[in-house]
């Protein structure tokens, strides 16, 4: 690997990705592609205008440099990787697509939420949210694991963490799905239009209980949202608005998939599912080897801000560069033998995946996240002593969603055998 004489020129490179994109067979699996990509330097020009980077240094070199950042209104920028154009919206009030000074202060006004001792108490909770959940996997011997564990629970944790009520908002979730489409450029032109449709409902909704929150707080992160003030400052009604979207979308979404993503991938190395059952010690070291292996985020972007040396070469203002992190995590040159799932691979000295990020956009949930998949497989694991895929009519189950910055399983059917 990595030999330039095996290296892809930019077409057949960028041939190569879009197939990972644009197609069901590079969805399904494109660690085959991203191998490929990482061969010679894993870097190149790509024809629509980005450097592409399917390297582990190289990924983590852009996500850290601080002279980098999310695109902005006045920016240029090129088709995506599906060769569509997609807008910058100058409306935008997420941390999500904001860079520094708003992006601090916005983060700033909401990360005491999710400390890792936030979340540490947090976890009684959690686990009582749990319980029935698995309960109910365990009365009907499996059942169908995204729809019954791995989306209601982290739905319930967050609900539960920002004051969204739990009961009567089951037309939430599915919507907050939707809007993930703005994000991916494997989306249709109705993916997208069914995403905006979904963000005018979210909208509404959010906007009834922000007023509900205001007349009668709580103690939940929303209330807290509506109060907080740091330094004379404080979120505005557009920001507290977008930002709770976000943070409800972003509670859930990573977390169903590395819930989903592990459990197939223990599904397909019991050895590996017998070893943390043994030694529950391995459950938080198992975390980081299912982000690695199957990342529930695979891509991100980030354009040059001012200009900056990168790469041996001067880079300035709008110049673009995706960032194929789901590729980085099996780099080989950072990574022993990455095609193999391994729950014992960070009990030693690896540099973490990327799948949550570095910098500024660092993932602000991630501790949360990793709790709660230590807390949901612990569980399972007192439970249940195996898992398989329950698939009679030999459809080939489970698939991954017709997606690809967020890499999850559309449904993932099991058979258990109770411990």
């Amino acid at each position: 690997m990595n030999d330039p004489a095996t290296a892809l020129d930019p077409t057949e490179a960028d041939l190569l990705l879009a197939s990972t994109v644009t197609t069901d067979e590079g969805r399904q699996d494109p660690y085959p592609a991203y191998a490929r990509l990482r061969a010679g330097s894993g870097r190149w020009t790509s024809a629509f205008g980005a450097q592409c980077l399917a390297g582990y240094e190289d990924c983590l070199t852009v996500l850290r440099n601080p002279a980098l950042g999310r695109p902005e209104p006045d920016m240029d920028l090129p088709d995506g990787i599906s060769g569509r154009e997609r807008q910058v919206r100058e409306d935008t009030s997420t941390m999500l697509m904001l860079n520094p000074p708003d992006h601090t202060r916005i983060r700033g006004l909401v990360s005491r939420a999710f400390t890792p001792r936030r979340v540490e108490e947090l976890r009684p909770q959690i686990d009582e949210l749990l319980a029935p959940v698995v309960d109910r996997l365990a009365d009907h011997a499996g059942g169908e694991v995204m729809a019954e564990l791995a989306i209601p629970f982290p739905v319930a944790v967050i609900s539960e963490l920002l004051g969204v009520p739990r009961e009567g908002n089951e037309h939430i979730q599915p919507l907050v799905r939707a809007i993930t489409a703005f994000i991916d450029p494997a989306s249709t032109d109705e993916a997208l239009l069914e995403a905006g449709a979904a963000g005018l409902e979210l909208t509404v909704y959010f906007s009834e209980l922000i007023e509900e929150k205001r007349r009668r707080p709580d103690d939940r992160l929303l209330s807290a949202l509506i109060e907080v003030e740091e330094a004379g400052d404080r979120l505005s009604t557009d920001e507290l608005l977008a930002n709770t979207l976000l943070l409800y979308a972003a509670g859930f979404e990573t977390t169903s998939n590395l819930i989903g993503n592990g459990l197939r991938l223990f599904i397909h190395h019991p050895d590996q599912w017998r070893a943390v059952r043994e030694d529950r010690a391995l459950l938080g070291p198992a975390m980081w080897e299912i982000l690695r292996a199957d990342s529930p985020v695979q891509l991100n972007n980030r354009v040059v801000l001012h200009d900056v040396e990168l790469f041996g070469e001067r880079r300035t203002r709008g110049d673009s560069f995706v960032v194929l992190q789901g590729s980085g995590n099996h780099d080989e040159r950072i990574y022993d033998q990455p095609e193999r799932f391994d729950v014992t691979r960070f009990t030693g000295d690896v540099p973490p995946p990327l799948s949550f990020g570095f910098g500024a956009h660092h993932c602000l949930g991630a501790h949360l996240a990793r709790a709660e998949g230590e807390l949901a497989f612990g569980a399972l694991c007192d439970r249940f002593e195996s898992f398989a895929v329950d698939d009679p009519d030999q459809l080939g189950l489970p698939r991954y969603r017709p997606s690809f910055t967020l890499r999850g399983l559309e449904t993932l059917p099991v058979a258990a055998v109770p411990a």
